[in-house]
């Protein structure tokens, strides 16, 4: 899953918990009314069984009051029907990196949390809207460089987002999931030239497990279902495991 390969441990080395911003869209949010928290559940029961201490931060917040038996910190950086950058009439997560009413009125919501890992998975709704994929990769890219701007010592671990069910039934245009594809194919490369550079960076792929379990993963058409989102939790967790 790639990143850099030093011992650096982005994590509070005190025993105190590590801050951890979940950065995206609706599918950071959790957008389903059945599944409230998203990924978040599943990715804190896997730490809290394996000992770690971790919280989760950002403006936003939902979720269960507790998760086996363990108060659940509910706070999150999604926000629904957003893109890379605004456009098209939607708004995007770049702008929570400077003041915005919609994320912080007072300023970037990194230095503001200042998390030790930030999870994000973002570029779905520019796929939606079909808005120029080719340079969607550079607007990652960009985005990405900014956080590092803003928090040089942060671990970002990227995700290449699920793909659509691609079913017609459900209202889903049916080449989503081709656009989707080869925008995460373009995404190793964003990565590897981070790491390359030198940032504390990681890659993980939540498109191929979702790509021959798309009717039982996916609830819509984008949007995990309860299933799917445990499917995104353990992925993360996967990456994050040997960071905590």
């Amino acid at each position: 899953m790639g990143g850099t390969t030093t011992d650096y441990r982005p994590c509070p080395s005190d025993g105190s918990a590590c801050k951890i911003m979940p950065f995206g869209d609706s599918i950071t949010d959790g957008y389903n009314g059945d599944t409230p928290g998203g990924y978040r559940v599943e990715l804190f029961r896997r730490a809290h069984a394996d000992g770690k201490n971790i919280t989760f931060v950002g403006t936003g917040s939902n979720g269960p009051s507790n998760v086996d038996g363990v108060s659940f910190p509910p706070r999150h950086e999604g926000h629904s029907g957003w893109t890379i950058y605004p456009a098209g009439g939607r708004k995007g997560i770049s702008q929570c990196l400077q003041a915005n009413a919609d994320c912080l009125k007072t300023g970037s919501v990194m230095p503001e949390y200042k998390p030790d890992v930030v999870l994000l998975m973002i570029g779905t709704n520019d796929a939606i809207d079909n808005y120029d994929m080719a340079n969607a990769p550079k607007r990652l890219g960009d985005l990405i460089d900014t956080i590092y701007t803003q928090l040089p010592n942060v671990w970002i671990v990227v995700a290449q987002p699920i793909p659509s069910r691609g079913d017609g039934t459900k209202g889903d245009d049916t080449g989503l999931s081709a656009r989707i594809k080869t925008y995460d194919d373009a995404i190793p490369a964003v990565v590897k030239a981070r790491a390359d550079a030198g940032k504390h960076i990681s890659i993980v792929d939540m498109y191929t497990p979702f790509a021959g379990n798309k009717t039982s993963l996916i609830e819509d058409q984008w949007h995990p279902n309860l299933q799917g989102y445990v499917v995104l939790g353990t992925q993360w967790y996967s990456v994050l495991k040997p960071l905590l």
